[in-house]
């Protein structure tokens, strides 16, 4: 009996260690494989939050978070029959503002036009864009707080994908009550009227317009962009009597309408002939925000994250004169002109971009944005007119975050193109030759 229990006892012991050990091993092994299993959640949660991260820089890609439902109105008031269906006449059409009836586009004004508002100040920001860059719409109405005149390059298809993210626009920013938008095609390559049956959106996720199946892009022989007609486009149909003539990719600095237009008050500056107000545009890393105020501008130029535009591809075309003084002036939260200039040499290859009024010389229509050099004429015509350029303080662009470093290889696809705008380039050089005085400084060529 005792033996028999002492075995008992001893079994019992021996089965224990056993457990023991058994439980030790277990705990270690698991030890070795945690840290592992860890690394691999924390490593899958990171890229999910990396790619968040550079998702958010898409633009537009804020809608879906601050507008995540589409309202039950529209903001927009459409025309044409927009946005269910697109209905126009020949009577509709009207000719680009420089070459009227010599044109070959067409323009169809106030797709959508804006809701008056005594609380937006009286200043437009007038732009062009092709389908691909609608995405940049939502983020110029976050940006800008003035009006907004858009016209867009619409050959075909392309008028479709325009309409379906404008009408997803009209129901979830109520921005839209800002903007007139226009179409501009070619009278050989009308807005195609299928496709347009369009309702209210279920969603305000914007979509990579980039990534659209386009005509341009289908295209067998390759369509030109007639940039300065769509310039000139929504230049003439703006609203008010300040206008500012950008590129959709160029966000302005904060509150810049309603400080321009408070700078004004403060300095007197009534409607002066032949003077504009330049705006310095700068480009930033693609990993650091838009900078809003100077002060967040210059430290990003402190750390090497920001350069005035083109720094590396192109020296001369947004290097503006006195640039070290500007960079070090502290305007505080205003807007102030800081000096007047001439775009004469060494700065005769300076391309500004300014605001002004719809009296400014007309860009010109015959110069493709593929031909390159689109707005170099119109600055040589400002130059021998004899304008002056006041440069602004406390106001800036900044071009869509990205910075170029390196000059783009010769592009084969552009030399029949740039052949035909060097064509079109002197002539239009002889004839302004022979519009006005003689003026050495502007340095014709």
């Amino acid at each position: 009996m005792s033996i028999g229990l002492r075995l008992t006892n001893r079994t019992f012991l021996l089965a224990c260690i056993f457990s023991s050990l058994v439980v030790c091993l277990f705990i270690l092994t698991n030890s070795r494989i945690q840290p592992s299993y860890k690394s691999h959640i924390l490593s899958l949660r990171i890229t999910t939050v990396n790619e968040e991260a550079n998702q958010s820089k898409l633009p537009g890609y804020f809608v879906q978070y601050e507008h995540p439902v589409p309202s039950n109105i529209s903001y927009c008031n459409f025309h044409y029959g927009l946005p269910l269906e697109l209905k126009y006449s020949t009577e509709d059409e009207e000719y680009g503002p420089e070459m009227g009836p010599n044109s070959p586009y067409r323009i169809l004004y106030n797709i959508i036009t804006p809701k008056i508002d005594s609380n937006v100040p009286g200043i437009t920001y007038a732009t062009h864009m092709t389908s691909t860059f609608m995405r940049y719409v939502p983020e110029l109405l976050r940006y800008w707080d003035g009006m907004l005149s858009i016209a867009a390059f619409v050959p075909e298809i392309d008028a479709a994908f325009v309409i379906s993210q404008l009408n997803q626009f009209c129901y979830c920013l109520p921005g839209m009550s800002r903007v007139s938008f226009h179409f501009v095609y070619h009278k050989d390559i009308p807005p195609s009227k299928k496709y347009v049956y369009f309702t209210k959106p279920t969603s305000c996720k914007v979509d990579d317009s980039s990534k659209f199946d386009t005509y341009s892009k289908n295209a067998v022989k390759r369509s030109t962009y007639p940039i300065n007609v769509c310039r000139n486009a929504a230049r003439s149909a703006a609203i008010t009597n300040d206008v500012l003539v950008s590129d959709i990719q160029l966000m302005p600095s904060e509150g810049l309408a309603r400080k321009f237009l408070a700078m004004k008050e403060t300095y007197k500056l009534t409607d002066i002939v032949d003077r504009v107000y330049v705006l310095p545009i700068f480009e930033v890393e693609s990993t650091v925000e838009i900078p809003r105020t100077k002060k967040e501008l210059i430290q990003l130029a402190k750390d090497e994250k920001a350069v005035y535009f083109h720094r590396y591809i192109c020296t001369h075309c947004q290097k503006f004169p006195n640039i070290a003084a500007w960079m070090v002036t502290d305007p505080g939260d205003a807007v102030k002109p800081f000096i007047t200039v001439k775009r004469e040499v060494p700065y005769h290859r300076w391309e500004p971009i300014y605001i002004g009024t719809k009296n400014e010389p007309p860009y010109n229509e015959l110069l493709s944005w593929e031909g390159l050099q689109d707005k170099m004429l119109q600055m040589l015509e400002m130059c021998l007119v004899g304008y002056k350029f006041v440069i602004l303080d406390g106001a800036f662009l900044v071009h869509w975050p990205g910075m170029k470093k390196t000059k783009t290889k010769e592009e084969k696809w552009r030399e029949s193109f740039v052949q035909a705008n060097t064509k079109q380039y002197h002539i239009i050089l002889r004839n302004l030759t022979a519009k006005y005085p003689p003026r050495p400084q502007c340095k014709m060529q």
